[in-house]
């Protein structure tokens, strides 16, 4: 059994499949496996795979005959594994050669930890690059947890989701949330709470780079179209009442669980559909009514 599955759904990623398994191939840290979930992709993404895994017999392929939902990729790759430390990877992202090296050593540090990030770069199409650098220090990290926790909400990333989880504490955030909120928009938001509400996230303090490449094209299970208003509000609101009920189930002491509930609906505005975003929404929708005229 491997340290580390690195599970990778891909649906059509011709264009990037070969540089992301070149990219997990060349990690420092060797004891790992690498689990290609292929969901029926029809651009010759499958052929690549297949003779990748035939040059590195760490890399397996499963070709699905059909495809199913994004999540239910996800899910799939993720109950294929048997390890004790696993992380999803993208087509379209990567890595520093010494990601898993570095996050897995916070795993090993921290029993109780349920994931481990590092630093994020994004780089986006048109050429420019954000960095988001773990945003506790060490003796951040060890503190009391209120701090920790709300400063985890406001300044963590997405892309946390795509750090070193233990596998069963994976399996426990991700079932729980899907369970309420099987909903591609903001769904790795509550994921990732519900680490943090478990006092689970734990970030390196150096540089273990994750890239997550902000592409043009949409990813096929986004939509392209945006939401009504009807749509992000009512979105808003379950994640709000998500959000909630998995604080409701925490563990923390009251003045921390005290602090996160005041701070949940600046949290669902933040991680989920934003206010302005609402109200430009809200004005186009009464904009469209019957019977409205422009001035003018």
């Amino acid at each position: 059994m491997p340290l580390i599955t690195l599970g990778v759904p891909v649906y059509n990623g011709v264009e990037l499949i070969s540089e992301c398994l070149e990219n997990l191939a060349r990690q420092t840290l060797r004891d790992f496996e690498v689990i290609i979930s292929d969901n029926a992709s029809t651009d010759g993404t499958s052929e690549i795979c297949d003779a990748f895994c035939q040059r590195d017999r760490r890399f397996r392929h499963v070709r699905h005959t059909s495809t199913s939902s994004a999540n239910d990729n996800f899910i799939f790759v993720r109950n294929r594994a048997d390890c004790d430390y696993f992380a999803f990877r993208a087509y379209d992202d990567l890595s520093g050669p010494d990601f898993l090296e570095c996050l897995s050593g916070v795993l090993d540090d921290a029993p109780a930890c349920r994931l481990a990030v590092g630093t994020v770069r994004q780089e986006f199409a048109s050429g420019k690059r954000r960095l988001h650098k773990y945003p506790l220090t060490v003796t951040e990290d060890l503190g009391p947890p209120k701090d920790r926790i709300l400063c985890q909400m406001f300044d963590g990333h997405a892309s946390w989701f795509y750090g070193l989880w233990r596998h069963q504490g994976l399996i426990d955030s991700y079932d729980r949330v899907i369970k309420d909120y099987d909903d591609p928009w903001g769904c790795d938001h509550l994921i990732l709470l519900h680490a943090m509400l478990a006092d689970g996230i734990r970030g390196y303090q150096g540089d273990a780079v994750f890239v997550q490449r902000v592409l043009s094209t949409q990813r096929h299970y986004i939509p392209a179209a945006r939401p009504s208003y009807a749509v992000m509000a009512a979105r808003n609101r379950h994640f709000s009442a998500v959000a909630q009920q998995l604080l409701s189930e925490s563990m923390l002491d009251e003045k921390t669980r005290h602090a996160v509930v005041k701070a949940i609906p600046q949290f669902a505005s933040y991680r989920c559909h934003g206010t302005r975003r609402l109200l430009q929404a809200r004005l186009k929708s009464l904009l469209r009514r019957p019977g409205h005229t422009s001035a003018g």
